[in-house]
C-alpha cells in the first residue's frame, strides 16, 4: 500500500480472499470518521467498490475473487 490514506495502492495478491481485503481497507481507513460514530456498535455501514476499466463503479465480490 502507498500514498495518501485516500489515494492508496493495493496489491491485491497480497490477499487470497475479499474478506481480507475488506479488513485490510478497514484498518487502512480507520483514522477517517463521518459524522458521530455510535459506539454501542463496533461496526460501521459501508459497501466497498471499484471503478472497472470501462469507468463502471462495480460492487466487491460480485465477481469471483480470482
Amino acid at each position: 500500500m502507498d500514498g495518501a490514506p485516500y489515494l492508496r495502492k493495493v496489491d491485491l495478491r497480497n490477499y487470497s480472499a475479499y474478506k481480507e481485503l475488506s479488513l485490510a481497507l478497514e484498518k487502512m481507513f480507520s483514522c477517517f470518521t463521518i459524522g458521530e460514530l455510535n459506539h454501542s456498535s463496533n461496526w460501521m455501514e459501508y459497501v466497498l467498490t471499484y471503478e472497472d476499466k470501462d469507468g463502471d463503479w462495480m460492487l466487491v465480490g460480485d465477481v469471483p475473487w480470482e
